[in-house]
C-alpha cells in the first residue's frame, strides 16, 4: 500500500520532471510590429504633402459613410483638432470622436502620448470609438494593443489609400 508521504514525494518529483519540459521550450516571442520606417519607405513620394484641410474631406466623407453628424469641432492646438460625431444609425448608435493630426517636420511621428491623450478625450466625452487621422506617421510604440476605448489609426499612407477609395482628390 502507498502512503500518504509517497504520493506527496511522487507528485513533487512529478512536478519538478514537468517543469523541466516546460522550461526547455523557447518563450513565445513578441509581436513584431511594422516600425514607422517601413510605412515611410512604402510613402507614394509623388503625392504632395497633406494638410488638415485634406483631412477634414476625408473625415467628411467617412462621417457621411457612416451616418455619422458632426456635433463638436475642438481646436487642441495649431495641428491638431478634435471632432465629435454622432451615429444616426438605430443599431450603432452614440458618439465617434475623430482626431487630426498635421505632421511637421520637427514632430513628424505621433507618439504613444498623444494617443493616449485622445483616448483619455473620448473618455470624457463617454464615446467608446474613435478614428486618429495624421498627415505624418505613427511610433512603433503606438501600435502595441492598450486598454481602453478602440481607435483605428490612419497614417498618411492610409489616408491617401482612403482618399482614393472614396474618391476625394488629393
Amino acid at each position: 500500500m502507498f502512503s500518504i508521504l509517497a504520493i506527496a514525494f511522487g507528485a513533487i518529483f512529478l512536478g519538478m520532471i514537468l517543469s523541466v519540459f516546460i522550461t526547455k521550450n523557447s518563450p513565445p516571442q513578441p509581436i513584431q510590429f511594422a516600425p514607422p520606417e517601413d510605412d515611410e519607405a512604402h510613402d507614394p513620394k509623388d503625392i504632395r504633402p497633406l494638410t488638415l484641410n485634406d483631412l477634414y474631406r476625408l473625415g467628411e466623407k467617412i462621417c457621411e459613410k457612416n451616418d455619422l453628424v458632426l456635433k463638436t469641432t475642438i481646436p487642441v492646438s495649431e495641428t491638431e483638432v478634435y471632432w465629435v460625431a454622432e451615429s444616426k444609425n438605430e443599431i450603432f448608435w452614440g458618439s465617434y470622436v475623430l482626431g487630426f493630426h498635421q505632421a511637421t517636420s520637427q514632430d513628424p511621428y505621433i507618439s504613444m502620448a498623444t494617443i493616449l491623450e485622445f483616448k483619455d478625450f473620448i473618455k470624457s466625452v463617454t464615446s467608446a470609438k474613435g478614428l486618429y487621422l495624421t498627415t505624418g506617421y505613427y511610433t512603433k510604440d503606438v501600435y502595441q494593443p492598450l486598454e481602453g476605448p478602440k481607435v483605428n489609426l490612419y497614417n498618411r499612407l492610409k489616408i491617401i489609400e482612403e482618399m482614393k477609395t472614396l474618391g476625394v482628390s488629393l
